[in-house]
């Protein structure tokens, strides 16, 4: 089974698409982003449909990333695949924005990666895999001004991600660093394809790593509901 597919990522600094099944990549792109993230995902998608003649009806599979990042890219990402799927009755998942991050570093001394995308100054999101890009931690939210700890020794991963070097002297990562503002179409391509091989298919919602705190009812007044 071919299995066609359309991915998408608006979680970081770059449109990342790609149009493709399980054996065939027909075409991928990465394009930055400036403050019009959903004009320029319809505008390139629209293209891309107009270029290689797609009917989306013939897709099997949409995808998109669905965090942690930029929360309004992951939502219109979302929204997208979901307003399609309803109109051209077809499936729908979603993909871990940090696995996908992990699997843009080219491993060719088989190590451990550690995956980090900016929340916020001074707060990251981060999450472990292992060589295979099998996470061996739950994704978290750490603030760089406090001790950070890791499943493994910081000795036998690389730091990959946004501001790396940087984040690295801030909480002694020991490590190899690599330095990358956005994931790669290729690797999109590949993260969907694992998908696909091992029926494995997250559910196309946004992930929330953030803590919010509600005041009660009877504060409203005197101060903020979420502090």
């Amino acid at each position: 089974v071919y299995l066609k597919v359309i991915a998408l990522d608006l979680s970081l600094n770059h449109l990342i698409m790609i149009y493709g099944d399980r054996y065939n990549l027909y075409h991928k792109e990465s394009t930055s982003l400036l403050k019009d993230r959903a004009g320029i995902m319809f505008a390139n998608l629209d293209n891309m449909i107009k270029e290689f003649n797609i009917d989306l009806n013939s897709i099997d599979y949409l995808f998109s990333t669905i965090g942690p990042g930029n929360f309004n890219g992951i939502r219109i990402s979302l929204s997208l695949i979901k307003g399609l799927a309803i109109s051209n009755n077809t499936k729908i998942a979603g993909l871990s924005s940090l696995k996908l991050l992990s699997r843009s570093y080219i491993n060719k001394d088989n190590k451990n990666i550690c995956a980090i995308i900016k929340a916020s100054p001074g707060f990251y999101y981060l999450e472990v895999f292992n060589k295979f890009y099998n996470s061996i931690s739950a994704p978290k939210l750490i603030n760089i001004n406090d001790k950070v700890t890791f499943p493994i020794s910081s000795e036998e991963m690389v730091l990959v991600g946004t501001d790396a070097d940087l984040v690295s002297k801030d909480i002694k990562f020991k490590g190899d660093t690599f330095n990358i503002s956005s994931p790669k179409p290729d690797s999109l391509y590949f993260l969907v394809k694992d998908s696909i091989d091992k029926n494995n298919y997250l559910d196309a919602s946004p992930q929330y790593l953030r803590e919010v705190n509600a005041s009660k009812p009877s504060s409203w007044k005197r101060r903020p509901v979420v502090k």
